[in-house]
């Protein structure tokens, strides 16, 4: 290169120069940013309403799961309602079928009682009839061998005739004690 060749850059005289951009690079630099700033506003704007949108759409789905929890929460004491009623119903039944039973059970004894009541008497009529007959015959009986012997019968007879009293006595009351 001779110094006659200028240097890229830089004038004839060797000076570096700076090229400066005209007026219409300036006013197309400036439209460039401006559209980059609008695009950064628009896409910030943007973001911005979705997240008000994201807010709004996350508050619906707290209401929405706040009255469902409400109405599993209605649906759950409802269920605990029904198996208390239930419950209640058959604790009632129960004490209704009990003092049914325990009715009858009460009708059945006393009328058990009765049976052996009459039972017992029309037991006991012959043998008390014999007792008395016994004791009639023995303040009839005056002196001697005679009373000695039938004394003997007599007594004989009034030991079998304590001992099948006391027999159904203790048959009856075992049978009332059950």
């Amino acid at each position: 290169m001779t110094s006659a060749d200028p240097v890229p850059g830089a004038d004839k005289q060797g000076n570096r120069w700076i090229d400066d951009p005209t007026q219409n690079v300036l006013d197309l630099v400036d439209a460039a940013v401006k559209r980059l700033d609008d695009l950064v506003d628009a896409a910030v704007k943007r973001l911005d309403d979705l997240g008000q949108i994201r807010t709004e759409m996350i508050q619906r789905e707290m209401l929405l799961r706040a009255d469902h929890a409400v109405e599993l929460r209605q649906a759950e004491k409802e269920r605990l309602d029904s198996i208390r009623r239930v419950d209640v119903e058959a604790v009632q039944r129960s004490a209704e079928v009990q003092a049914t039973q325990a009715a009858a059970l009460a009708s059945q004894v006393l009328a058990t009682a009765d049976a052996f009541r009459v039972s017992l008497a029309a037991a006991l009529e012959p043998i008390q009839k014999d007792i008395r007959d016994l004791r009639d015959a023995q303040s009839r009986t005056v002196g001697g061998k005679d009373q000695s012997g039938d004394t003997r019968t007599n007594f004989g007879a009034l030991i079998a005739a304590s001992a099948v009293i006391l027999a159904l006595v203790f048959g009856v009351l075992t049978v009332l004690a059950r």
